[in-house]
């Protein structure tokens, strides 16, 4: 059954909830092992179901925001889906207490009862208004953005279509687009500043209600991060001033001889290339017929894999009026497949899609079958370790896409992914100061994040723009409103695939044996011991990044010159 003739109807949320609180209470008095790990499977299938309908729902509206019907039923999940975190907290709970909690763990491992342990803390049923009063703020944050509608040159444009207006090789034109872009937010400033607000103070409300000083250890706990924690963070983010700023300068002020731009502005950061960024060769249908050949030449796994999703119908790839702005890959559980979302605008951006979100959707695919499900409740530094390291092994086919722009492509690739690195430890100490002055005014935050943007990201100049001026640029990056704390995995996840990409120009064979080995392992370890147990080194880890930084070096300064003007 391919994706859009998937039937969807409401479930009944009340009969639903009554069903597993049944199967609960068998659980929590259950006389025999065999009676707890039937009740325990009951439970996970039903949950599968609660979460594939949800899936669907959250999918169909990302692809078209102005569709009512399912606008409606994601606002009645979002008031729902509480009720059931109560349900999960109490199966942690019981599971915690159980006489078959130790052959509960010898049967599956023990991340997750130490996830249960972190459960535990950050749930209350006091804070259920509060998480369905968020989840509506959230949703308002997606609508306000995906309905975007922005008049450039006569023509409407979406978010994404505008971005893509923004890398054109004339300067005057990508001006124009980031002044339309940076207009409509301005526009929109006071909307976006008071849903942030009510997300701060809400978030805030929930981690006094729990007993927590600040929302900071709440997110840590609720985004299950085992074996790390903000100081974790802290020091991590030192070493990306020490080691990674200076080499992202370095790669700027490269882009400023090539583009010969003496001093760059923020309009003209996307240009790479003088002679225009590389851009793929064709659109979606081009583009994901030589996806699939190239996945059938990776290995049997990914071939089979990826016809599986063409088959079934299991991406939606080009942006189009209404389309939610972003791109993610979620999963049907009870479909078993994995679904792909992104908006295609013409950019490279198009090929990263078919690797790093198919890099997400390849472990998804990989692991269908796990049970229990919470096994595969990955934490974000190791999922995005997934998707990040597709993008590097599927280099070798590049040229299927790029043609003669190849080398500009693994250049930019590379470039690109160091620079990021500074952009989201930029994001996550934001976060920290937020959430550690939650009275602060919006006026208060956007300076402050203009602070942060300076130590870590020390090129940018906004050209006298007031709005970026004023530290508006974080109000583009969704996650600061839908997801608290999680970007640095993105560039925890960065370092993870410069290991692999180092890793596979040493020894293909090896490293795509460690990296199937990271996507099996899935959630069943720490984030530290699946590294190790795969042979990578831990980015907290004093020396990894500073031993990677000559390696990368190297391999920029190998590339064909003459090929990346």
């Amino acid at each position: 059954m391919k994706f859009n003739e998937i039937v969807y109807k409401r479930p009944d949320f009340d009969g639903l909830i009554k069903e597993i609180s049944g199967y609960l209470d068998e659980l929590e008095t259950a006389r025999s092992e065999e009676d707890f790990f039937d009740s325990h499977k009951k439970i996970n299938d039903s949950f599968l179901l609660v979460e594939e309908l949800y899936n669907i729902v959250i999918i169909r509206n990302s692809i078209n925001t102005k569709d009512e019907f399912y606008d409606k039923e994601l606002e009645c999940f979002h008031e729902n889906m509480p009720r059931f975190d109560e349900l999960r907290h109490r199966l942690g709970s019981i599971r915690l207490k159980s006489a078959y909690r130790k052959s509960f763990e010898e049967k599956f491992g023990k991340t997750i009862t130490m996830r249960d342990e972190l459960q535990r803390d950050i749930f209350d049923p006091a804070i259920m208004e509060d998480r369905v009063e968020e989840s509506k703020l959230v949703n308002e944050y997606y609508k306000l953005t995906g309905g975007a509608e922005i008049n450039f040159r006569g023509e409407v444009k979406n978010i994404s279509g505008l971005l893509a207006i923004s890398q054109d090789k004339d300067r005057a034109t990508r001006k124009e687009a980031f002044e339309a872009l940076n207009a409509w937010f301005f526009a929109n400033l006071e909307k976006l500043d008071s849903i942030y607000d009510q997300l701060v103070k809400i978030r805030t409300r929930i981690a006094k209600k729990l007993g927590f000083k600040t929302y900071t250890a709440v997110a840590y706990k609720q985004m299950g991060r085992l074996d790390w924690d903000s100081q974790d963070a802290k020091k991590y983010r030192e070493q990306i001033a020490k080691y990674i700023v200076p080499l992202s300068q370095k790669i700027y002020a490269d882009q400023a001889k090539r583009i010969g731009i003496e001093n760059m502005k923020y309009y003209d950061l996307p240009l790479s290339f003088l002679s225009g960024n590389q851009k793929p060769v064709g659109d979606e249908k081009v583009l994901v017929k030589e996806a699939l050949e190239m996945y059938k030449d990776l290995s049997k796994e990914t071939g089979e894999f990826f016809t599986a999703m063409i088959d079934m119908g299991m991406m939606d790839l080009t942006t189009k009026d209404g389309k939610a702005p972003g791109g993610y890959m979620t999963s049907l559980p009870i479909t078993k497949m994995p679904f792909i979302f992104s908006n295609f605008n013409g950019t490279s951006g198009d090929v990263d899609v078919l690797t790093h979100e198919a890099g997400h959707a390849f472990q998804g695919y990989l692991t269908r079958n796990m049970y229990p499900a919470e096994n595969n409740d990955l934490a974000m530094e190791i999922a995005e370790t997934h998707s990040m390291s597709m993008e590097f092994f599927t280099h070798p086919w590049m040229e299927k896409f790029f043609g003669r722009d190849t080398e500009k492509y693994y250049y930019d690739h590379i470039a690109a992914a160091i620079k990021f690195i500074p952009y989201g430890a930029s994001i996550d100490e934001f976060q920290e100061f937020v959430y550690e002055n939650p009275t602060a005014t919006p006026e208060e935050r956007r300076a402050k994040y203009r602070q942060i943007e300076k130590k870590y990201l020390p090129h940018l100049d906004y050209d006298g723009n007031e709005y970026l001026e004023n530290g508006g640029r974080w109000q583009r990056q969704l996650h600061v409103y839908t997801d608290p704390f999680y970007y640095i995995d993105y560039t925890i996840a960065q370092i993870n695939a410069f290991q692999y990409f180092i890793k596979d120009m040493e020894n293909h064979d090896k490293a795509w044996e460690s990296y199937i080995n990271l996507c099996k392992i899935s959630a069943s370890l720490p984030s530290k011991e699946a590294l190790k147990e795969v042979g990578l080194s831990s980015p907290f880890q004093e020396g990894t990044i500073e031993e990677i930084i000559p390696k990368l070096t190297k391999y920029l300064d190998s590339l064909d010159k003459e090929k990346i003007k």
